[in-house]
Order: structure tokens, then C-alpha cells, then sequence
């Protein structure tokens, strides 16, 4: 598409060459031949600084918040207003507006969104559906996976994934949306046909000040949903459906779709689904209560999104949720070990219910948890306190620092641990080095015991002093213990 069609109708003024334009980025990094460069204002940089590096990669344009004057080679070209909703629209028009060739599902809520989206991808790609996913774990379009950086990319990363889809055939895409991606315009002008709200819980206030700026944040999804699910035994979904009235799905309470006769067992989970549309026995090997509502809440979302569950339902047998969720490490030892990727107060706590319910007659349970850096400091004593209020033994480390003082998050938190426990060298024990603090806490389990390690789940790296360092709970484990079995 050349340059001047793409822009066409939008607030922005262009000198320079027509130039054909291949892709857009505001990340200059991924900049390539015959690509348009957004140089926008960040939190932290202004992408006008790394103009130099993008133009060295051969971007033949460069959009930015005022005009650059740039060499008469290079389109310069100057957004005059919403310079990250203009991008936006931009990357979905140079991409053919894919979402309106896919049955898109949006998932919002603090916890449960990537194990949602993932299923959703897994039970339909199981019915033989393709069905494409942009997340925290994975982006992936047909058989094309590759790692995610953040959990919604910027909108021209995100138009460019749903257009993989398209290429490669798929059905359906299912998204994580956060509420950072709603407010800066990540997701701007998608068309979602099921938009899902799983829950609220605190997290990110440092961003939004507070809980309901949080709640009106995700809300912003339901206007971009030409239909919305709500979890109705959440108490904040309970507030949207009697404000609003959506489409509901729950496990305790009466709603559109909601499964009954809860079996959980330490290898898998039955319920019946029961909805308007009929009823399905619903078999899988997910763990745990909180698994339970991520598996109704997919189910529902893909049956209105207009597939059918006759199909759906028998693939859930088959499904494994997504990396470092609740997810166990064999290594042959004679007690539990499990990681997960809880990092909120209300994560935590749903987390340790469901290792006591786990846990052997006689062992304990060990929580290995932290707070990460440069984010919401008023949940550390939370997070602390749920952790305190249902484990055994406490292995209280760092989690991603970032750029803050790892003794000073372990301060923060530490007074939401009562007295008693801090006192009790055989209950609390801290130490910042997350590594030798999983050693120390396999080197303490009896048999029976099972040990949760919280907080990092699925990543590959831990975060200290701004520099990102490869590490993993599950490799930490597989190295003390002596590798997988």
C-alpha cells in the first residue's frame, strides 16, 4: 500500500516521497526494509530518538508526534492529534481490518486470561478449528507460534498477528486484553465478537490510582464487544450485569451458563454445563476451582461466538492450559512441586486454596513467593498476608526487583506477615536470592509436602537491577533435584 492511501482521512501532515510501505512499528528494533517507523512518545523514551536507528534499517517513513525534518528520501510525516489511536487505525486499514474476517474473543480481567485464552485456541484447534492467540505466554497465528513480550503488543504488532490468522486460515482469534492495552489504545478499533470479563481483583493501581478506575478501564471492552460474558460470581461482574445486563457464566450462582456437580480430584476435574443451549458432561485435566471457571468461561465464549459445543466439549479432555499455571514438576522426588504464576493477593490466595486441597493428609504446604519491583507497592503486605494466612512454611524471595532494591520489596511485604510466623525460624524464611531460596526450600520438603512456587510461571528470566537475567522456577527446580523424570 502506498503511503498516501494509508494515510488518507487522518490528522496528519506528510511531506516527502509516496513510498510504499511493507509494515509499520513503533518498536524500532523490528524495523526492516520499506517499513513505517512511529517514533511516539513513550513513558520512559521518545521514539524521535531512535529515528537514526530505524532509518539505518531501511524504514521509508517516519510518522511522529511533530515533523522531524528528515532527509527529502524519507517520508516525514506528523500526527496533529491521538497519535496512538491514529496508529492504530492505521495498522488495522494496512491490514485489511482482520478482525471482521475473525470470530475475535477478547478476554479482560485481572487473573485468569491467559489460561482462558489458551484454552479457547486449544478447544478449538481441537475441534479442528484454527484459531489464532495474542497473550502473555504466546502469540500464534495457524501453526506459527512465537514468544510474547508483553501481555497485549502495541496495536500494530496486535493488527499484524490477527492478519496472520487470516492469512493462515484460522477461524478465530483469541486475545488478552489488559487494561494498560484499553487505555493506550492497543486494541483500538477492533471489532471483538465476544468480549469476557473473568474478574477484578488489586493489581495495577500504581497505573490507575484506583480500584475503579481499574474496573472502568477493563469496562472499555464492552463497547468494542458486539456481545459480553460476565463472570457473575465475581462480585465487580455482579455489578456490570445488574447495571448492564451481559450474557453470564458462573459456578455458584444461578447465570446463562454455569456448571454444576463440581468434581475436583488431584488428576482432573468433572462438571456438567448447563445453558440455555442444552447441557454436556465436560471431562478435563485442568487442576484445581479457579481452573473450573477458566474452562466455563471458554466454553461460553466460543458458543457465542457461534460454534458449537457438541464439538468443543470433547476436546476439553485433551486440554493443558497454559505454561506455569498450576503446573507440575516431576523430577521423581516423593513430594509435590508446582509452579504457578500468581502475583496478586486474590491469585495467591485462590492458589493455596487449591494446594490444600492437594496436599496429602499429613503434609504442608510450602509457598515460595515475592513481589515484583516497580509496580503497586500497597499490594506487598497483601500478597504477604494471603500467603501467611494458608501455608505452612513460608519461603518469602524476590520476584522480578526490576529496578528496585530487592531488601526493600521484602521489607514492604513483610509486615503483612503476622509476628508469630516472622519469629518462627521453621515457618518464615527470607532470603532475596530466588534461586537459592527454591534450593533451600526443596531441601526442607518431607514426603507428603507439596511446594508452591509463586509469582514467576511461565517466564524464562528474572529482572534485577533492570537487567534481565535467564532464570526459570521449573529449570531452578529440574537443577536441584537432578533434571525431569
Amino acid at each position: 500500500m502506498k503511503l498516501d492511501a494509508l494515510i488518507e482521512g487522518f490528522a496528519v501532515r506528510h511531506s516527502g516521497p509516496d513510498a510504499e510501505v511493507v509494515d509499520l512499528t513503533s518498536d524500532s528494533r523490528e524495523v526492516r526494509p520499506g517499513w513505517v517507523f512511529l517514533a511516539l512518545k513513550g513513558e520512559k523514551a521518545d521514539g524521535a530518538a531512535f529515528v537514526p536507528q530505524a532509518l539505518g534499517q531501511g524504514a521509508s517513513a517516519v510518522i511522529s508526534e511533530a515533523a522531524l525534518g528528515l532527509p527529502s528520501t524519507v517520508a516525514d510525516c506528523a500526527f496533529t492529534e491521538e497519535p496512538r489511536l491514529a496508529m492504530a487505525e492505521l495498522a488495522r486499514r494496512l491490514h485489511g481490518a482482520p478482525d471482521q474476517r475473525l470470530a475475535l474473543i477478547g478476554v479482560t480481567g485481572t487473573n485468569g486470561k491467559t489460561t482462558t485464552t489458551t484454552l479457547i485456541r486449544q478447544l478449538l484447534r481441537g475441534a479442528g478449528i484454527g484459531c489464532g492467540v495474542v497473550g502473555t505466554v504466546l502469540n500464534a497465528a495457524g501453526d506459527l507460534e512465537e514468544e510474547a513480550v508483553r501481555t497485549t503488543p502495541e496495536s500494530p504488532a496486535f493488527y499484524r498477528w490477527l492478519h496472520r490468522s487470516v492469512a493462515a486460515g484460522d477461524a478465530a482469534s483469541a486475545v488478552e486484553v489488559s487494561s494498560h492495552a484499553l487505555c493506550l489504545g492497543r486494541v483500538h478499533g477492533a471489532r471483538f465478537r465476544v468480549g469476557v470479563f473473568t474478574n477484578l481483583t488489586q493489581d495495577h493501581l500504581d497505573f490507575h490510582g484506583t480500584l475503579e478506575a481499574y474496573f472502568e478501564a477493563k469496562h472499555r471492552l464492552v463497547a468494542q464487544s458486539d456481545r459480553f460474558l460476565v463472570n457473575a460470581d465475581d462480585p465487580w461482574g455482579r455489578g456490570l450485569l445488574e447495571r448492564e445486563g451481559h450474557v453470564s457464566y458462573a459456578v455458584d450462582r444461578p447465570a446463562c451458563y454455569r456448571a454444576h456437580g463440581l468434581e475436583l480430584g488431584p488428576t482432573g476435574t468433572r462438571f456438567t454445563l448447563h445453558s440455555a443451549r442444552g447441557s454436556w458432561e465436560v471431562q478435563s485435566p485442568l487442576l484445581g476451582r479457579f481452573n473450573v471457571y477458566n474452562l466455563v468461561a471458554a466454553l461460553a465464549a466460543c458458543a457465542e461466538a457461534g460454534f458449537d459445543l457438541d464439538r468443543l466439549v470433547p476436546a476439553a479432555r485433551k486440554v493443558s492450559g497454559a505454561p506455569g499455571r498450576l503446573e507440575r514438576v516431576d523430577c521423581g522426588q516423593p513430594f509435590g512441586v508446582m509452579v504457578d504464576y500468581a502475583h496478586t493477593p486474590d491469585a495467591l490466595e485462590k492458589l493455596l486454596a487449591e494446594g490444600r486441597r492437594l496436599l496429602p493428609t499429613g503434609g504442608r504446604l510450602h509457598v515460595l513467593f515475592g513481589c515484583g519491583g516497580d509496580r503497586d507497592r500497597a499490594k506487598r503486605p497483601l500478597m504477604a498476608a494471603a500467603v501467611a494466612a494458608g501455608a505452612d512454611v513460608l519461603w518469602h524471595t524476590s520476584d522480578n526487583p526490576r529496578t528496585e532494591d530487592p531488601e526493600r520489596i521484602l521489607d514492604d511485604a513483610a509486615p503483612g506477615i503476622p509476628e508469630a510466623i516472622r519469629t518462627n525460624r521453621a515457618r518464615y524464611h527470607r532470603n532475596a536470592d530466588r534461586r537459592e531460596s527454591v534450593r533451600q526450600a526443596l531441601a526442607d520438603c518431607r514426603p507428603g509436602d507439596l511446594l508452591l512456587l509463586a509469582g514467576k510461571g511461565h517466564e524464562p528470566y528474572q529482572e534485577i537491577h533492570g537487567v534481565k537475567h535467564p532464570y526459570s522456577d521449573r529449570a531452578a527446580v529440574e537443577a536441584a533435584l537432578g533434571g525431569p523424570r
